[in-house]
């Protein structure tokens, strides 16, 4: 019985290897190579048309060659770790880290790719607890005593290359002035980015780090960060994106189980 496990774990193996790249794999025994190659077309189509969807301005920057080429790498070389097809574009996102972009390649192949793929994690992602449709209210004696965190909907995000307005006529091939966004599903589950500068992204970063701050703890820990300005003044600056931020569902309200 052992023998006979291994001897299938063997086979599939092997169809695996040959599915993933029939130039540089034998095919497995007893399978009609007919068949095998259209196993193999299915997969890699399934694949493909995931990528498509989950990355449509990407794919506008790749002739139909170029792109299935770049699918078929991905499709080859990287071990994917999760067997939901949901999970492909996340997985794509991670082989290009380590990918060797070739002349056919942009130069912001990744960070593209980064932020097309983040609209579909946070517009999929399953929160582990029901978001709470009610606004946190940061007014009057609410503004001292209300712990905070980001929505479990949102996440920070920040490139070297202006993503947000790559298209076809405008590949830039140098980094420009960093860009930084925070992304956050709305209570109408609407996916909406927002550009941030970086003393707004210092707040919501170190926000994302410390769960459970109150707006007066926020602004003494990043004032440490910006000296030229004083409590008074950071909180009057902070106030009125964090109120829209909370009426917006972007910030929430933390618990003290949270």
């Amino acid at each position: 019985m052992k023998q006979q496990s291994a001897d299938f774990q063997q086979l599939q193996q092997q169809f695996a290897a040959y599915i993933r790249n029939p130039q540089h794999n034998a095919p497995p025994p007893g399978i009609e190579p007919r068949r095998l190659n259209v196993y193999r077309e299915l997969f890699f189509n399934n694949v493909k048309g995931f990528l498509d969807t989950a990355f449509p301005v990407l794919k506008t920057l790749y002739s139909d060659r170029n792109w299935t080429a770049l699918a078929q790498q991905f499709f080859s070389r990287y071990a994917c770790h999760s067997p939901y097809f949901l999970h492909i574009a996340e997985q794509f996102v991670a082989f290009l880290q380590d990918y060797q972009p070739t002349a056919d390649d942009p130069a912001f192949l990744a960070e593209l790719a980064h932020y097309e793929w983040a609209e579909l994690y946070i517009a999929t992602l399953v929160p582990s607890q029901a978001p709470s449709l009610a606004p946190v209210q940061l007014t009057g004696a609410a503004l001292d005593s209300t712990r905070l965190k980001l929505s479990e909907l949102a996440m920070l995000c920040a490139y070297q290359y202006p993503v947000q307005q790559i298209r076809v006529d405008f590949q830039p091939t140098e980094p420009a002035q960093p860009v930084f966004f925070l992304l956050y599903r709305n209570i109408d589950d609407e996916v909406k980015f927002v550009q941030l500068s970086q003393a707004t992204l210092l707040l919501l970063n170190h926000l994302a780090e410390q769960p459970g701050l109150t707006l007066p703890q926020l602004i003494r820990a990043i004032s440490k960060q910006l000296p030229g300005l004083t409590e008074q003044q950071l909180q009057q600056g902070a106030l009125p994106l964090l109120q829209d931020l909370a009426n917006k569902g972007a910030i929430c309200g933390c618990s003290e189980s949270n």
